[in-house]
């Protein structure tokens, strides 16, 4: 269930410093497209949700797409380092590992976040912590055979080294359900997408 990384802790946020092309930037849709899809579901019944991710990334990119599709929805985005010139969408720079929120959520994603984390028990505590009772959670997250796969073509240059170094942890659909069950969360959908290489959990509170 676990991989060492051979980094030390990260102080950059997910495209701080570099852009995305390529097989990247595909993966990059696939995964949210998975959040899109949930918050259509979502618009019918909630048009007006607040939305937060984790791991929103420097730019919060996903954040701006979502809220070009669901204007009438509020958004916010929690990372490491953040940019001061985004509109529309709140952004909070803070580590995803420490923060608190004083507030809940409708909807709550976790975006190819939680394998870069020391501590995925925590990370599953905070967004229980987050969404509202009657809220869902939206996880994405690379399958363990993917591993060989991405250390490959990090290799290549196809994906980035640093990013794919800094996974600590390859989680099976069994350690998914062991995390939701130690945080009360009940998983209502839980598969795998990209050719078997990435896998979408739809969580809520029990």
């Amino acid at each position: 269930m676990m991989a060492k990384s051979t980094l030390q802790n990260r102080n950059i946020s997910y495209g701080e410093k570099r852009t995305f092309g390529g097989l990247e930037a595909i993966a990059i849709r696939r995964r949210l497209k998975q959040a899109l899809d949930l918050l259509r579901d979502i618009s019918i019944q909630a048009p007006t949700a607040y939305v937060l991710e984790l791991g929103c990334g420097f730019w919060g990119s996903n954040l701006i797409t979502m809220e070009a599709v669901f204007p009438a929805m509020s958004f916010t985005g929690v990372d490491l380092s953040v940019s001061k010139d985004v509109s529309h969408i709140e952004l909070i720079e803070a580590n995803v590992s420490s923060w608190t929120p004083n507030r809940q959520f409708d909807v709550v994603l976790s975006l190819a976040v939680v394998e870069h984390l020391p501590d995925p028990q925590h990370h599953f505590g905070l967004l229980a912590d987050c969404v509202k009772d009657a809220g869902r959670i939206g996880l994405t997250t690379p399958t363990p055979k993917s591993h060989f796969v991405l250390k490959v073509l990090s290799r290549l240059g196809i994906f980035d080294r640093s990013e794919i170094d800094d996974h600590k942890c390859y989680l099976t659909e069994s350690g998914i359900q062991t995390l939701a069950d130690i945080s009360r969360l009940t998983i209502e959908e839980l598969y795998t997408f990209s050719f078997g290489l990435n896998q979408w959990a739809l969580m809520r509170k029990k």
